[in-house]
């Protein structure tokens, strides 16, 4: 494309996504408000980080998070276009005629193999982010995807490394560039297991030049774990969950369903406090059921009640930390499968209960992704009296593995429904209902979506 027209899409593009990004931040939630945040964060120079960013903090309450996300957007915006009128100045097709956007748009594997041809392609503070994305490239795959170096910035890891070498030498950064360039040359070249090794060699020698104390895995945990990113320091407050005119029905069903994702001793520790001060559950005043509501939002940091039906299309755990849906939707289903086992292992007989319990419940496909539905299972007594079937069918048997084994195989069968055409999903959810009425002897009634709930 030449410049001319690459320039006007580009200002288009940046123009239009300003007014549809203020459109819609009355309905964002919390982390899709900081994941805006910290894609645009990605783009600035330290001096633009520093000015637009001294009254953010990634733990201001909602209503805050909101009204910075509504005045800093405009404010990125024209230090987008003035990096925009920057680069068409710059003569020719190279790197550095290319805006920051740009560059966290394409894959790592194309801006290797320009740099390789450049002799000074980009600035230093540039060259410290292309390494910190080289790091999460832990696939072939990965490394040729466009959209890697966006979806990394969801995991703090990403940021700690720019940290890590910002602390080195201009020169250092650049020596270490040096190294990796022919590598990278090798890499394009190579194919299968050469490359992969190629690959797991370049990452392990920046992680050494930076001497980075975790495993190259790790990297990957704790997906949109709130960081210190802006200049305020707030870590000590509590986010705030949007409790505001919500009724005493509300706030109980809020504290039941955001119980259901922790373990069973994590409630009682949560719950003991309020239980030994009121007799019952419906006796907790409104301003201590907002405050429960808060804790318990600050402690799943990300998990709601779609955890367990939402995770096969998005990756968001129940027990695990989540992975974003960016690289979710690049992994392989053994790796999805691998992941989805562990947040299994993490789970306790009641949880996988309800795991199993949500998914025989929701006999059309939309109901596993429709918050209000899932919501309102904790009140409905089939729900409770499905799980107790559960839990005992395994009981009686003196076989509490099987229940592990059973859910393992639900996972399996829903990893398969979510890969699924859209046409198909319907009738292999109700293959998996299926499955779920044979192993608990529980009636075909309860099959057919017009039964009374």
């Amino acid at each position: 494309m030449d410049r001319g027209p690459r320039i006007e899409q580009m200002r288009r593009f940046i123009l239009t996504r300003e007014q549809e990004v203020l459109s819609k931040i009355a309905e964002m939630p919390d982390d899709q408000l900081r994941w805006i945040v910290r894609v645009f964060f990605d783009c600035l120079d330290e001096t633009s980080r520093t000015v637009c960013l001294e009254d953010y903090s990634e733990h201001l309450p909602l209503e805050r998070m909101q009204a910075f996300v509504a005045s800093f957007v405009p404010q990125y915006t024209q230090l987008a276009l003035a990096d925009l009128d920057l680069r068409a100045q710059v003569e020719g097709s190279g790197l550095n005629s290319l805006t920051e956007e740009e560059l966290q748009s394409m894959s790592c594997a194309e801006k290797w193999y320009l740099l390789a041809a450049e002799d000074a392609g980009l600035t230093v503070p540039q060259l410290r982010r292309e390494l910190a994305r080289f790091l999460f490239c832990r696939t072939m795959d990965l490394y040729n995807e466009p959209s890697l170096p966006m979806a990394s910035i969801e995991f703090p890891s990403y940021f700690e490394i720019q940290e890590s070498l910002a602390t080195l030498p201009p020169e250092e950064v650049q020596g270490l560039t040096g190294r990796i360039l022919p590598k990278t040359q090798e890499l394009d070249k190579a194919l299968g297991r050469d490359a992969e090794e190629i690959l797991r060699a370049v990452r392990e020698e920046i992680a050494q030049a930076i001497s980075l104390d975790k495993p190259l895995e790790s990297l990957f945990d704790g997906a949109m774990r709130r960081i210190n990113l802006g200049g305020k320091d707030m870590a000590e407050e509590t986010p705030s969950a949007d409790t505001e005119g919500m009724s005493r029905e509300e706030l109980q069903v809020s504290v039941k369903a955001l119980t259901e994702l922790v373990r069973v001793e994590e409630m009682h520790r949560v719950l003991s406090p309020l239980k030994d001060r009121y007799p019952s559950f419906s006796e907790i005043p409104e301003a201590e059921l907002k405050d429960l509501v808060q804790s318990l939002v600050q402690q799943l940091e990300g998990r709601t009640i779609l955890s367990f039906t939402n995770r096969y299309q998005s990756g968001c755990m129940v027990m695990r930390q989540s992975v974003s849906s960016e690289v979710w939707a690049l992994m392989p289903d053994e790796e999805r499968l691998q992941l989805l086992s562990e947040d299994n292992a993490c789970m306790d007989a009641p949880q996988m209960a309800r795991h199993i319990s949500r998914i025989f419940m929701s006999y059309q496909y939309q109901m596993l992704h429709d918050a209000t539905i899932q919501m309102s299972f904790v009140n409905e007594s089939l729900y409770h009296a499905l799980q107790e079937r559960i839990i005992e069918a395994y009981q009686k048997q003196s076989n509490q593995e099987g229940l592990g084994e059973f859910n393992g195989e639900v996972t399996v069968r829903m990893l398969e429904v979510e890969r699924a055409i859209p046409e198909d999903r319907h009738a292999l959810l109700l293959e998996v209902r299926k499955r779920i009425a044979r192993e608990f002897s529980l009636p075909d009634t309860l099959l057919d979506p017009d039964v009374k709930r």
